[in-house]
Parts: structure tokens; sequence; C-alpha cells
């Protein structure tokens, strides 16, 4: 499923927006040892620091297939009978200083445009829920047909420097939108704005020959 278009992009910088840094520096006075509070505040990044995003990728996956299956024209075709192929969720993963975790995905939305900002979803998956996302249809040809469902995945590094310090980094894992839902003939050629969804579905689950995979 890993397969698909990715284009990396120049790093750009972008300022996180928020105001004011956290403390680092000793607790002042008489160099006494910083109680617990203040070892965890010195942990934090500033909050007015920088991301430099980098190898950011898009790319159109499969998240969801049912096994090829022949149909007479006018036949009801649907998504009811996919299963998992692969998962997807989206996440921040950063080591270094701690970051706001909606934070880098806000970021990012910034940088990858028109990338829908999934910052208050953190943790949902592309688990498929046949009975909200299934889609219907009617055979319009005879012949096998693949039913499916796919992400458009957006991926990227990062890295958090509060001044000239770099001292966060991670990735972040999250996509446009819904899933697409995709139901097609392996016998008819694909649209040209078929979308890559569709495509990849069709490399997956159509013979080699079909004219879907041509």
């Amino acid at each position: 499923m890993k397969r698909g278009l990715t284009t990396a992009l120049a790093a750009v910088a972008i300022t996180a927006g928020a105001a004011g840094c956290t403390s680092g520096g000793s607790d002042g006075s008489d160099g006494a040892a910083r109680s617990g509070a203040q070892n965890i505040a010195a942990q934090k990044a500033c909050a007015d620091g920088t991301y430099t995003w980098l190898n950011v990728s898009r790319r159109s996956a499969v998240t969801d297939m049912a096994v090829a299956t022949k149909v007479k024209k006018g036949s009801k075709v649907s998504t009811d009978g996919v299963e998992t192929v692969a998962r997807y969720t989206v996440s921040v993963r950063t080591q270094g200083a701690t970051l706001p975790e909606k934070q880098p995905i806000r970021s990012l939305a910034q940088q990858a445009k028109p990338v829908v900002p999934l910052a208050d979803r953190i943790g949902q998956t592309t688990a498929y829920d046949k009975d909200k996302d299934s889609s219907y249809g009617e055979a319009g040809v005879p012949g096998r047909y693949v039913m499916a469902r796919a992400y458009d995945l957006v991926e990227a590094d990062f890295r958090y420097a509060c001044g000239d310090e770099t001292v966060s980094f991670g990735h972040v894992v999250t996509w446009d939108d819904a899933g697409i839902e995709i139901i097609l003939a392996c016998g008819e050629k694909l649209d040209k704005e078929a979308s890559g969804g569709a495509r990849e579905a069709a490399r997956l689950g159509c013979r080699e020959g079909d004219r879907a995979r041509a």
C-alpha cells in the first residue's frame, strides 16, 4: 500500500504564531535546584518558535478492498464487502522538547495546502464503518468489479526551533477530507480524471491486461 506519487517539497520555515517562550534558565536567586514543576516547564518548547517542514509528501493509499467480483450488467454493486488492507492514524510523533499535541498538524496544514487540518482528530484511524460509509451502484457493463476505499495521505517530517536552537523534531501523518469510495469495472478504462485511489485499486485488484490498469 505504500506505492504512490511522493513529491518532496523544499524545506519551509513557518512561525508557530503563539506568544512567549517558557524559560529554561535557573531559578535565579540562590542557585538552588529547580522544583519538579520548574523542571517540567523547562522541558517544554517555547511557544513562539519556528517549524521547518521536510519531506512533505502526498499519496493516495488504498485502505480497504474487496476481492474482484464478476457480476452481470445491471447487478447491484457496493463497498459493503471491503476489508482492511492497511490502516493509518492521524498522529504526531515528537522527540525533544514537548510541543502542544495539535500544533504541528495545524502548522503542516498551512504549509501543505489544501490539507484539511485534522488536529482535533488525533488518534482517528481509517477504520471502515460499513454502516456509515458504504456506497452502492449498478453495474453498467458485465465483468469483474473492484470495490475499495482510499485516502489522500499527507506525511511530513519537521524540526522546531526556539531562536537558533532546534529543540524538537518529529513526524506527522494526516489526510485530506474523508475516505474516497471506489467501485470500478476492470474491463473499462478509467477516466483521465480518475483519482489516484481508483488507479491504485485497479492496479491491486484487476488483472494484468485489464483495461482499468492501462
